[in-house]
């Protein structure tokens, strides 16, 4: 489990932690203000008992999932149980949860945490409701985007040209410093993967 990171700059102030979770390579990702520790805990597909832990402190004012894949929130009910904080996703998948949310997440929804704001980013392709955040200069990109290309679009939820047309317009226009955070594995940056959409779609993958 990583520590806090503190990010700085661009008009923001919050801390940033990484949890690592399951056998999946899964990432759960905690944002929180620097001053009031107001925060949002995004995905939350397994071990909550571990997940609840690295909050510390943290007043968790929801639990956000990226997308209605079961391998992001299959823990999800009890994680709220345990946090006592309510569920948000996509629109267009929230019949994909156990449960039904709480909250439901639209495009360009602006989430408040102290003197911070997460802006939703509504990136159909992987699921019909996939949603990426940003911070900053932090994209939590969920399944959408990796260090190397989109998320798998050969499933019954998926459509390539439509993730490729969220990823090209809506992930790829913010500035070349942005850093991804995806929703499985290691970070990078839109700078770094930027260069190779022109591959991306010729593979068509």
């Amino acid at each position: 489990m990583a520590d806090w990171q503190r990010i700085t700059g661009n008009g923001v102030d919050f801390e940033l932690k990484t949890v690592d979770v399951g056998t999946m390579g899964n990432v759960v990702y905690i944002v929180r203000d620097t001053d009031t520790h107001e925060g949002y805990v995004i995905d939350a597909g397994f071990e909550p008992e571990k997940i609840a832990e690295a909050v510390d402190d943290t007043k968790v004012q929801a639990i956000l999932i990226t997308h209605g894949h079961w391998d992001h929130h299959q823990d999800l009910d009890a994680l709220k149980q345990k946090l006592g904080v309510p569920a948000a996703i996509g629109e267009l998948d929230q019949g994909m949860l156990k449960s039904p949310p709480e909250q439901v997440l639209v495009d360009r929804q602006e989430l408040p945490f102290g003197k911070n704001v997460l802006k939703a980013i509504h990136t159909p392709g992987h699921t019909p409701g996939s949603t990426c955040f940003t911070v900053g200069n932090q994209l939590f990109s969920g399944d959408t985007l990796f260090p190397g290309g989109v998320g798998n679009t050969k499933n019954e939820t998926g459509h390539f040209f439509t993730i490729i047309r969220s990823v090209e317009y809506r992930l790829l226009s913010l500035p070349d410093d942005t850093v991804i955070n995806p929703g499985h594995g290691k970070p990078s940056t839109i700078g770094t993967e930027k260069p190779s959409l022109p591959e991306w779609k010729e593979r068509c993958w």
